[in-house]
């Protein structure tokens, strides 16, 4: 009788019954499922092994279940559950022989090896054949480690408990191997072999050592053979496909990939060898991304945590990869790798002194190794110490003696030290070690353009082009130097065979369209990046090349508009090509047009730190403070490593107003950085907005401690000091500076400030000898030329303003300045200088007012009224141009126009005499 089955019960019966009928129908007797979990393991079916198990386990939660189960679970590569499963079974009781052999296996094959020798080095099983396997599993863990004579031990120990493991035999031949008798190991595994053919640590042996032999298709052909003896091996796919990353043949790697993760889809092996494809390809966002999904399963796997560690490293993450590589060392004190990379972590994060302590446990270590070495000489260098640092990389260089990264890198060291003949002889020797790399040779180039040696430069270009003949970076270098040397001729026919080299090699384009700009011909440098865009149309690099071209050549800003959106649709996730376009339209005095950009822009890709920062950015332009706090704290989350985010908040906090909040920022930046002389400035800033003037002072004094040989710290205490109208101490501030970098923008500074103060005869003395000390300086020539102007000393103004023309003949302040003051002289060389200040900026509104006023008053109405009306439409706010404007066309007898100006100047809210004279001329009208 099929009641279960039967359609012709009632529903309103099936809907009691159903919790009754329904499990009484599925349910199968233990034995039973017992048999079908066997046979459909005989059919290598273990998901549906698996599932009959799981059934069985529900009436009879028994460790030997558990053990069967765990087995179909790891035949599925389904190991992290599978250990679950096993330790319940070693908790309720189960047989030793029966779960360590088992767990020894998975454990090996998770490369929890540490696990392995913590867990079951004390593990003794009275049954020979399980003690024997957990032995060898022992063993193999104690050489992943590096523990030889511990290895040796534990195979010892399986073949006395079992002299024909051959897990065992295998594992003393590895010992073999590792004493570097390869053939005897060879012959080993051979023996291994005859006698069980297809044993899967012979075959793994064999690979093993074909790869150490370099004879890695030999192995890899082996790794195949071992996979049809077993496909559901995990740990052979997972060697197959380290040996294809390892060598470099990463699509095969990725097939590969993809038949173990069908093969074994639960097995988390798999989202490693994608996370270490992925880190091989520099895709270190996709290596993170894999990886996480081993972690997610096994929270404290080393290999996974060290991955992710050097991902979120190259990502930029370093706080992050910072903590992932604690964790590894903790776990894993003596990784060198680990150890090196978190030192380079706190080298990016601005901390050498941390790098230093970290560092100092390798160096005990393995003082020789080179690794280490260059780590060393890196911290030394970030901590000042050059001749530290040039000591480690020539102890690294003397193991390595043919490096040509270490030689290079040693020569930039002394560079920056000043050792240049040294460096020089380094970058010479490590230019001919490398007869395919070109970095030093390029180093090279830049060591003695840096030295105006020309010609030795060109010569290593020569060398350099021995090496790469095809390479259009060659030709572009040597285009570099010729143009150093002015040899334009010959720069333009190095970039041409550059482009003819490779049609898209951008870098050589921009520099002919630089030179085709600098011979006045436009359309010529634009025509450069159409050539490319010819063959490629979407190549949204050589667009916005072409829109910068645009934008040079002064086309309308339309049609630059248009190739910007062209590269964005080109290329909609390229972020650089957006920013450009914010800038443009900023650059462009539209703030509107650019903030609609960047809202857009950052719609489209909400996790892009240049485009929040872009987007916070011009709201703070467009006076929208509040949103750019938002917006800004939202960058902080993005890059919770950088200072710059909270830099940026506490600008636009600074803008809204706020008090304190910038202040903390600020901090917190400062904690991050704490040499950051920007946000220090800004912190004194803040903190004298808030009238925390003491506390500015300390910041400063904080500073002069911090760059005792540098002006800053005493050019902010004196900036300080003159906010709080305190003049000679901060004259005395400024003096201290100059002692230290004398630069002519302090001694302007202590004039003024002195002069404030009443003591002008010091500040004619420092003025005196400033002039007599610096015949070719013209700020403080200028400066002086301005005082004598402003206390109507016109003939001593002349005097320093034409020093300044001498030594600058283009100086648009002075030219401008100049003109005024003759034209007040009644000097009618007045229009001269005017008119040489409006030729270099006809655009300038200040430059446009004096030459059109001198124009209005030299008769030529028209002109002057034309300039003067540009000079007012630059500038509405401004009283002066709009006055100058309403007198030239009183005197052009236009009432009208002239009432018009005069009554927005009247109108306007700023008094003084200009705006009187206005009202007197509006009743004059």
């Amino acid at each position: 009788m099929k009641m279960c089955n039967s359609r012709a019960a009632k529903f309103s019966v099936a809907l009691i019954f159903a919790g009754l009928l329904l499990p009484a129908c599925n349910r199968q007797n233990p034995e039973a499922l017992i048999k079908s979990a066997n046979e459909f393991t005989a059919k290598k079916d273990y998901a549906a092994a698996a599932i009959q198990l799981k059934n069985l386990l529900q009436q009879q939660d028994t460790p030997e279940v558990r053990i069967l189960l765990a087995k179909s679970l790891i035949a599925q590569g389904d190991l992290v559950t599978a250990e679950l499963h096993l330790r319940r079974a070693i908790e309720t009781g189960a047989p030793a022989e029966s779960v360590y052999p088992v767990l020894a296996g998975l454990l090996a094959d998770l490369g929890e090896f540490k696990k392995v020798a913590a867990e079951l080095a004390k593990v003794e099983i009275p049954n020979g054949p399980a003690n024997a396997v957990v032995k060898s599993v022992l063993g193999e863990a104690y050489i992943a480690l590096g523990q030889t004579d511990a290895a040796g031990k534990a195979f010892a120990a399986a073949l006395a408990s079992n002299a024909a493991e051959p897990r065992a035999r295998i594992g003393e031949a590895r010992v073999i191997a590792k004493q570097g008798d390869l053939s005897r190991a060879l012959a080993v595994a051979a023996d291994v072999l005859e006698k069980t053919p297809n044993q899967p640590q012979a075959l793994a042996l064999k690979a093993d050592l074909q790869v150490a032999q370099a004879k890695t298709d030999d192995a890899a052909a082996t790794l195949r053979e071992l996979i049809k003896v077993g496909p559901h091996n995990g740990q052979t796919r997972f060697a197959l496909v380290s040996l294809l990353i390892a060598g470099n043949r990463l699509d095969q790697a990725s097939t590969e990939i993809a038949a173990m993760k069908k093969a074994l889809p639960r097995d988390v092996r798999s989202s490693y060898l994608e996370a270490v494809l992925a880190f091989r390809k520099s895709q270190p966002v996709q290596a993170r991304d894999a990886v996480m999904q081993v972690l997610n399963a096994i929270p404290d796997h080393g290999p996974s945590l060290l991955l992710a560690g050097a991902a979120e490293y190259q990502i930029g993450s370093l706080s992050t990869a910072e903590n992932l590589l604690r964790k590894v060392l903790t776990g894993y004190p003596h990784s060198l790798y680990a150890r090196n990379l978190l030192v380079a972590t706190y080298l990016r994060k601005g901390l050498p002194l941390k790098a230093e302590d970290t560092l100092a446990p390798a160096l005990k270590q393995a003082p020789t190794d080179p690794a280490v070495l260059r780590a060393a000489g890196e911290v030394a260098f970030a901590n000042n110490k050059f001749a530290d640092a040039a000591a480690y990389y020539e102890r690294a260089l003397a193991l390595e003696k043919d490096s040509a990264v270490l030689r290079t890198r040693l020569a930039q060291i002394r560079l920056a030290t000043g050792e240049t003949v040294r460096a020089l002889e380094d970058l010479e020797t490590a230019s001919g070690l490398d007869k395919n790399a070109y970095q030093a040779d390029l180093s090279l180039v830049s060591a003695y353009m840096s030295q105006k040696q020309y010609d030795k430069a060109l010569t290593a270009v020569a060398a350099l082009e021995k090496k790469q003949p095809t390479n259009p970076l060659t030709f572009a270098t040597r285009a570099t130097v010729q143009l150093a040397k002015q040899d334009v001729k010959s720069a333009r026919a190095s970039l041409e065979h550059a482009l003819v080299l490779q049609y898209n090699y951008l870098p050589a384009a921009r520099m002919l369209a630089g030179l085709d700009f600098a011979a006045k011909n436009p359309a010529l440098a634009k025509s450069r990046f159409e050539a490319i865009l010819a063959k490629e149309p979407a190549n949204d690099s050589a667009i916005l090349s072409l829109a910068e071209a645009q934008i040079v050549a002064k086309d309308l800003p339309k049609e630059i508009v248009a190739t910007f959106e062209r590269a964005i649709k080109a290329n909609p996730t390229s972020s650089a090509t957006r920013i450009a376009l914010i800038k443009y339209h900023t650059q462009n005095r539209d703030p509107q047009a650019a903030l609609l950009v960047a809202q857009v822009a950052v719609k489209a890709m909400p996790d892009d730190p240049g485009l929040v920062d872009a987007l916070g950015t011009t709201q703070l332009a467009a006076g929208n403070a509040d949103q750019a706090i938002v917006t800004f704290n939202r960058l902080a989350l993005l890059l919770p490593d950088s200072p710059l985010p909270l830099m940026r908040l506490a600008a636009a906090q600074f803008a809204a107003k706020q008090v304190d909040s910038p202040i903390l920022a600020l901090r917190k930046a400062l904690i991050m950085k704490p040499d950051l002389l920007e946000a220090q400035r800004q912190l004194v800033t803040a903190q004298l907005a808030a009238g925390k003037a003491d506390e500015a002072l300390k910041e400063t004094r904080a500073i002069q401690r911090a760059r005792p040989k540098e002006a800053v710290g005493f050019t902010m205490e004196g900036d300080v000091l003159a906010s709080q109208k305190k003049h000679s101490e901060a004259a005395s501030a400024y003096a201290e500076g100059m002692k230290r970098q004398p630069e002519a923008a302090l001694v302007v500074k202590q004039i003024q400030l002195l002069q404030a103060a009443g003591k002008s005869s010091d500040a004619d003395k420092i003025a005196a000898k400033w002039l007599q000390e610096s015949p070719k300086d013209p700020v403080v020539r200028f400066h002086l030329g301005n005082i004598s102007a402003q206390n109507k000393d016109y003939k001593n103004a002349v005097v320093r303003y034409r020093e300044v023309i001498a030594l600058q003949p283009d100086n648009l302040a002075v030219l401008n300045n100049m003109a005024w003051l003759l034209n007040e002289m009644q000097d009618p060389g007045a229009l001269e200088f005017a008119e040489k200040a409006y030729a270099i900026a006809p655009d300038n509104a200040d430059v446009q007012d004096t030459f059109g006023w001198l124009l209005v008053n030299r008769g030529d109405l028209k002109r002057g009224i034309e300039i003067l009306t540009r000079a007012v439409a630059a500038k509405p706010n401004a009283i002066e141009p709009r006055l100058h404007l309403a007198k030239g066309l009183i005197k052009s007898a236009d009432k009208v126009g002239a009432r018009r100006e005069l009554e927005v100047i009247v109108g306007s809210p700023i008094a003084g005499p200009m705006k009187a004279e206005a009202e007197r001329l509006l009743q004059g009208l």
